[in-house]
């Protein structure tokens, strides 16, 4: 029967990992001196290390009316979050929960109330979750001190808020109420300029009002006062009373005499309300198509006023044929000549073409000069009024986020979850931390055994030997007990 060699291989392993085993074991010493160690730092820091117990409590904070939506809103939210935190830990505020409730006594004695602030600041947590709520919670000695100093902190945390708030409401209130006294006095210092510019050159105005019943009919008349009008008819002269038959020469002269002059001074202003519509739609013209209103309502503009000069000719000359039955032939004369020039070049202009006569460089010049400041004056008016609309929508939404903090009706940050007396202590516990100990030490014990059993030189086996010498023979420790005894 011939031996396996595998088999008598795992057998001298086996005897190596046991003999191995057995020299470890004499060294039982270190195990039990890594567990005593570990008993002693247990019992210190049972006694110690006392438990800490914590307490919490949820506070929502609510918008009573919301200003924005979307982006802006998210933002606001972070701002809330990060606002409230900063208020959380806050050195003031927790310098006064220490000394309200007597806080770590010790390093306040040694160390001053400084230190003892940034304990607490360790000892505090803030949590964000999401949405409109935010978490508080404070580990404490004793459950009444943990639930006691986290209600203290919420409460603080809310009417520090809310004073803020509404310091700010008010605040920005009283600038923007300002900002709108500044915007508004600019606002009138820039009408007032565009008002005196349009005054000066009353032709302007009709870019501004454009055929209304104010500073556009003034420019077209030249000033003058307008006379009454029904919708886009041309106003026609006042008809002269006809004559009555016997009555005196004199009076009829006077009348036809009267007439004249009304005759030639309405064809003076019908002549100069066309030459301005005219260079109006000129105007409008170069800078803007036929189709646009504005230069359909300039070309109706001249139409009108072609119109109303036409008709101060024919009465011009209807005044000047009855002036010539009355009055003597050298005034008939004198009158002929006085009207035939205004007659003709009104009836020139009604019949030319719409544009404005050939005008000098020095006349160009100063209509550049003019259009210049005319944009300039009418920018500085929009952007006086587009500011104060501006101011006045800001000032509008601070009003009333002011009154409602005033008034109690703003945010309203409530607790929703008190703080609660915590009935166990912050795990892990005393008794979990000591077992651990326990088990640490005992690992190191064990591995300090074997690490002891593996670097031992001494002979404890025939096998040691071999390494050394060759073996002829080796007597069991069996046989050696028997031939002693």
């Amino acid at each position: 029967m011939t031996n396996d060699p595998d088999s008598s291989d795992m057998h001298e392993e086996i005897a190596k990992v046991t003999a191995f085993l057995r020299r470890a074991t004499r060294l039982w010493m270190a195990p039990v001196a890594a567990l005593l160690l570990g008993l002693v730092a247990s019992a210190a820091f049972f006694f110690l290390k006392k438990p800490t117990y914590k307490s919490e409590t949820v506070i929502l904070y609510s918008e009573g009316i919301r200003q924005s939506e979307g982006e802006d809103s998210r933002d606001a939210s972070r701002t809330v979050s990060t606002r409230l935190k900063e208020i959380l830990t806050s050195r003031s505020e927790l310098g006064n929960v220490v000394n309200e409730f007597k806080l770590y006594p010790g390093i306040v004695k040694d160390h001053g109330q400084g230190d003892a602030v940034d304990e607490l600041r360790h000892h505090v947590e803030f949590k964000a979750p999401g949405g409109d709520t935010f978490s508080i919670a404070y580990e404490g000695s004793t459950p009444e001190e943990a639930k006691l100093v986290t209600s203290r902190l919420a409460s603080a945390v809310i009417e520090q808020d809310a004073s803020l708030r509404k310091k700010q409401a008010l605040v920005t209130r009283d600038f923007l109420e300002l900002e709108k006294m500044g915007t508004e006095s600019q606002l009138r210092d820039a009408e007032q300029g565009l008002a005196s510019f349009m005054a000066a050159h009353p032709r302007f105005a009709l870019d501004a009002t454009p055929l209304a019943a104010g500073a556009g009919i003034r420019a077209t008349m030249g000033g003058a006062q307008p006379a009454p009008a029904v919708g886009n008819m041309p106003v026609m002269p006042r008809p002269r009373a006809p004559a009555v038959p016997g009555a005196p020469v004199t009076a009829r002269a006077e009348s036809s005499g009267g007439s004249s002059r009304e005759a030639a001074e309405e064809q003076m202003k019908a002549a100069t309300a066309l030459d301005a519509a005219q260079a109006r739609l000129t105007d409008l013209s170069s800078r803007f198509t036929p189709q646009y209103p504005d230069v359909k309502n300039a070309q109706a503009e001249v139409d009108r006023a072609k119109a109303r000069v036409a008709a101060a000719a024919v009465a011009a000359g209807a005044s000047s044929v009855g002036t010539h039955s009355a009055a003597p032939s050298s005034e008939v004369t004198a009158a002929r000549a006085a009207v035939a020039p205004v007659a003709r070049a009104s009836v020139r202009a009604a019949l030319a073409p719409a544009g404005v006569p050939p005008r000098s460089a020095e006349d160009e010049k100063n209509m550049v000069s003019l259009e210049t400041d005319w944009v300039k004056l009418t920018r500085a008016v929009t952007e006086a009024r587009q500011h104060q609309d501006q101011v006045e929508s800001a000032l509008f939404k601070a009003g009333i986020a002011a009154n409602s903090e005033v008034g109690g009706h703003g945010v309203q940050v409530s607790v929703i979850d008190p703080a609660f007396l915590p009935e166990r202590p912050v795990p892990p516990g005393r008794g979990t931390i000591v077992a651990l100990i326990m088990a640490v030490a005992l690992v190191l014990g064990i591995l300090g055994s074997l690490i002891g059993a593996a670097l031992d030189d001494r002979v404890h086996e025939g096998r040691d030997l071999m390494a050394m010498a060759p073996v002829l023979i080796t007597v069991p420790r069996q046989l050696v007990g028997r031939a002693h005894g």
